[in-house]
């Protein structure tokens, strides 16, 4: 049947009227004036959605509110959602408003992998008309490596994730006050809850008898719509095992060969290759991230396990409940390289430092340092990697201590976690 103008008109009319007080900021820099299609990907429940309603009502103190059109194609009036649709709606958005023809307009297209050959139209869209065009869509059909062949050079891609510490707070309403007792300690408290819940959004404002089932959900959503259906997965059971496994050794390397032998032991018919391309597809589906030692020879690079890190660390507590903090602890700070653009490696002497970001900082971290023997060994492999890489500079972040050690090769700075995570850039740049 298709969408139909009397729908078209309540949608436009919908999104112009709609009010934007209940959104909360991210601290997320996105252009609102440039000619490219700014794609938003990133995992389910991140906020895609609310980063959008962020723009438009920035927008709105600059241009009136009827040259701003969002439109999310989950709505039940696209149902069944064709390609006609979409031009029914612009051409119903245009004769509402004609003048808008001669003045730049912005379209914000939430959930746009619902509408078939939905890039035909906004290729079109783009070429053709005074806009500037938002795209979002889940994961598993927005991939980045998909976009650039899809819309042919013509996007801006920027991947949003579960909120930061600093946005945590934010949302939640708490002062980033660094200098009393007390607004330390709330800030260490809040800390260990950030550690615990993770940062979706949505769990914000819920009770915490709600997380770990929401939690669940959003993980069950990333298993069998992201990616079951995504890619055609015939083994649900083996990727959601593997998902499981990353989470469980979280922060561990995981070797490919290792997991293939243990999976062949518990009954599992797979072949390696089968292994490897599910550990991709989770990847892809920024489910997990893996992080490769550091090498100046790709083979080496190659044979060695990555270690393997999460989107959001509340899906560890999820999974296991308490313990294992310090591989938390160190998912989350890795989180925080990859918010702003950073993809270090691991590096690996006698110890092994956690995060190599090359020729800039050397990182690693430990929950904490009361253990003489932990001590030597976190400053050991910062010192000999200190010395290897002519890195003069290095951070040892713990969740609670702080201090500066001065050694031959240079400095080692101790860091307390929560300083850390509100001032990352400061540190590494």
């Amino acid at each position: 049947m298709g969408l139909t103008i009397g729908k078209a008109k309540e949608i436009v009319a919908d999104a112009v009227s709609k009010s934007l007080n209940h959104i909360i900021d991210r601290s997320i820099d996105i252009p609102i004036d440039v000619k490219k299609i700014v794609s938003l990907i990133g995992p389910r429940r991140a906020g895609k959605t609310s980063v959008c309603f962020q723009l438009i009502k920035q927008l709105r103190n600059e241009v009136e509110a009827h040259r701003l059109l969002y439109v999310n194609f989950e709505d039940d009036r696209f149902f069944p959602v064709e390609l006609s649709d979409m031009d029914t709606l612009i051409q119903t958005y245009y004769s509402t408003y004609p003048e808008n023809k001669e003045v730049q307009v912005w379209f914000f297209f939430d959930e746009v992998q619902e509408v078939p050959h939905w890039e035909k139209f906004i290729r079109r869209l783009n070429d053709q008309e005074n806009c500037r065009i938002y795209i979002t869509g889940s994961s598993s059909t927005l991939l980045s490596r998909e976009l650039s062949t899809t819309l042919r050079g013509r996007t801006l891609t920027y991947e949003i994730f579960p909120l930061s510490f600093k946005e945590f707070l934010s949302f939640k309403e708490i002062q980033t006050d660094t200098h009393s007792s007390k607004g330390k300690s709330i800030l260490q408290h809040q800390l260990a809850r950030y550690i615990r819940q993770g940062g979706f959004p949505e769990l914000i404002f819920l009770e915490e008898q709600f997380h770990r089932p929401t939690l669940h959900e959003y993980l069950n959503l990333m298993l069998y719509k992201d990616l079951t259906e995504r890619f055609g997965i015939r083994n649900p059971h083996l990727i959601k095992y593997l998902l499981r496994f990353c989470l469980i050794n979280l922060s561990k390397p995981i070797s490919i060969n290792k997991l293939y032998h243990d999976l062949k032991s518990q009954g599992y018919k797979v072949g390696k290759n089968t292994v490897y391309d599910y550990l991709n597809y989770l990847e892809e589906a920024f489910v997990i991230f893996r992080v490769s030692k550091w090498s100046t020879s790709i083979r080496e690079q190659s044979i060695n396990p990555d270690k393997v890190y999460a989107i959001d660390q509340g899906f560890k507590y999820m999974l296991t409940g308490e313990g294992d903090e310090g591989r938390i602890l160190e998912s989350v700070i890795f989180m925080a390289l990859r918010r702003i653009g950073l993809s270090p490696n691991y590096w690996v002497g006698k110890q092994e430092v956690d995060f190599y970001i090359e020729q800039n900082t050397l990182i690693n971290v430990s929950l904490e340092l009361s253990k003489e023997s932990t001590r030597n060994r976190e400053i050991e492999g910062l010192r000999e990697a200190m010395e290897k890489t002519g890195i003069q500079h290095s951070i040892l972040v713990t969740f609670a201590e702080e201090d500066e050690i001065s050694i031959d090769q240079g400095t080692i700075h101790i860091v307390q976690a929560r300083d850390f995570l509100l001032n990352v850039e400061s540190y590494i740049y």
